[in-house]
């Protein structure tokens, strides 16, 4: 969401908000550059304050050098941007002395929040819109928005990534966009001048997370495969202190994705169709296995054991290792 402003002067206040860290903090650094082209200029004309955790807690409760900096023209003219991080606490804090501010800004400055949350329903809101201020959203991407929001991301980069690639990468790491952001820079530093990113180069930056080997630990038992299942599941164990704080996400992970199939299979899609749709692209002999041998009906009962099995870890009742290796049993074991 962002709320565009009719003039082309710089904006009096910009605000950037939402829980999408990565994006926020490119938009930043587009403003900056927008509003102090010249960089030489920055280091007298650009005041940042952080106001977070780890910034100074007094300049959360006080209105400390942001509103004087406001106040006081740039060294030999031009503008002056004021930047605010983490914004909250000094919005919570100071929320009547800025919607003062916005009714009469600073001519030659500009004020930059940047903050999680921005409601729309405010009075500061619509004080920031009224002077003329630029409002933008930036909220995580849901799953099915990361491949787009993904080729996005690595144009921007001036790289190309095939679709089948893109959901592999998403696949190992997940759809967070801070954590694509940084695994996208890392590609196209390595590609260079190839510009094209490929299976082979994700399999060799990336590698293996400790969800992937829980994909496979699940698709070695939806097909059946006890030993190979158990294998893995060993494996992953012996390699990973964490697997077992992680497994039930995993494991649930995994079998939504395969209730989902079924339900597309229920429309009339086939498994090539549905196969890049629960990312197992490509695979989708595999896919027609699983949903043969693990009637929607086994997904469900098996989604409720996962649940009482969570439970009893929590509560010191079983042991989440042995838990899981029952329920990995369960799964590969014929239709009864």
């Amino acid at each position: 969401m962002a709320r565009k402003t009719t003039s082309s002067a710089p904006p009096p206040i910009v605000v950037l908000f939402g829980d999408d860290g990565a994006q926020r903090a490119r938009e930043l650094e587009a403003w900056i550059a927008r509003l102090l082209p010249d960089e030489a200029d920055r280091g007298m004309a650009l005041s940042t304050y952080d106001t977070g955790p780890r910034g100074a807690e007094e300049e959360a409760a006080s209105l400390g050098g942001a509103f004087t900096d406001l106040m006081t023209p740039a060294f030999l003219g031009g503008r002056r941007v004021v930047i605010v991080r983490s914004a909250d606490s000094f919005i919570s804090a100071h929320r009547e002395r800025l919607e003062a501010y916005a009714k009469k800004p600073s001519p030659f400055a500009t004020l930059v929040l940047e903050c999680r949350s921005f409601p729309s329903n405010t009075k500061l809101y619509k004080a920031v819109a009224g002077a003329g201020g630029q409002i933008q959203g930036f909220e995580k991407p849901k799953e099915y928005q990361a491949a787009p929001a993904l080729g996005k991301l690595v144009q921007e980069h001036g790289c190309r990534i095939a679709p089948e690639v893109a959901v592999r990468l998403i696949e190992l790491v997940g759809h967070d966009t801070e954590i694509l952001t940084r695994e996208v820079e890392k590609l196209a530093l390595y590609v260079g001048e190839r510009r094209e990113i490929t299976t082979d180069d994700v399999a060799a930056l990336v590698g293996q997370t400790r969800e992937e080997k829980i994909f496979a630990v699940m698709d070695a038992a939806g097909l059946g495969r006890t030993d190979r299942a158990l294998q893995l599941w060993e494996q992953t164990l012996a390699s990973d202190p964490e697997a077992p704080f992680k497994v039930v996400g995993g494991i649930a992970y995994v079998l939504r994705r395969w209730l989902t199939a079924h339900q597309l299979r229920a429309q009339g899609l086939s498994p090539a169709q549905i196969a890049p749709k629960v990312m197992m692209w490509r695979r989708e002999a595999e896919l027609a296995a699983i949903l043969a041998r693990l009637p929607a009906q086994r997904v469900r009962a098996a989604l409720a054991a996962l649940a009482r099995l969570d439970t009893q870890a929590k509560t010191g009742l079983r042991s989440i290792e042995r838990g899981v290796e029952l329920l990995l049993v369960r799964l590969a074991a014929p239709a009864a």
